[in-house]
């Protein structure tokens, strides 16, 4: 979800529109607990190539398996028959997809959420490891993206980076889809709160940015 015109949090009661994408969130996100004036912004999209890089890397580990597995078929003294083999190969499978799916759940686990009042960001690192990480809007004093190599420019992916106050929470979130645009509304999140602007309606056009 994603709205054209970031919010900076404000004192006063939020207007019809903020109402709106305020009661959005809260049905839309259950696991983050709103304040009663927040709201998401922006959800960063990831690209699919995350997925396929994961994938590709578990076809070398069954392939390394296979060959590593027909070496010792082939220098063993006893050979293996055509039953053998075919169990053999199909043994040798499980090993990479348990290595595709385990990456695939701890990708697609990985969020990145920022709001009108912080960023929270979900990383999961293995099936029984995971943290959350917030911080204030305010707090974030520089943000950046990177897009860089064939595949990145080609497939249009590439990370987004916000550095804070205490450099230990700092935030890197790779594999965003088109990053530019999607750092386009964080950056602007992050200037409105740098400058205090009030919280605009989330459809109307800018005409001083």
């Amino acid at each position: 979800m994603e709205n054209d015109n970031p919010h900076i949090p404000s004192d006063g009661p939020l207007n019809a529109a903020e109402q709106a994408d305020h009661a959005r969130s809260v049905h839309d996100y259950p696991n983050i607990d709103f304040s009663p004036t927040e709201y998401v912004v922006i959800d960063v999209k990831r690209s699919i190539w995350g997925v396929v890089r994961i994938w590709l890397f578990a076809l070398i580990v069954y392939a390394v398996v296979i060959a590593i597995a027909i070496l010792v078929n082939q220098t063993s003294p006893i050979g293996l028959s055509d039953s053998q083999r075919v169990v053999m190969i199909g043994l040798s499978a499980i090993i990479p997809v348990v290595v595709g799916c385990i990456g695939t759940y701890d990708f697609n686990q990985c969020t990145f959420v920022v709001t009108n009042e912080r960023v929270i960001a979900h990383i999961q690192n293995g099936p029984f490891s995971s943290r959350t990480q917030n911080t204030e809007i305010e707090h974030i004093r520089d943000c950046s993206y990177d897009q860089s190599g064939l595949m990145a420019t080609t497939f249009n992916f590439g990370s987004i980076r916000l550095a804070t106050i205490a450099e230990e929470q700092n935030y890197t979130f790779t594999f965003v889809d088109n990053p530019r645009e999607q750092f386009r509304v964080i950056n602007r999140v992050v200037q409105r709160a740098d400058e205090g602007k009030p919280p605009r309606p989330p459809r109307e056009r800018e005409t001083d940015v």
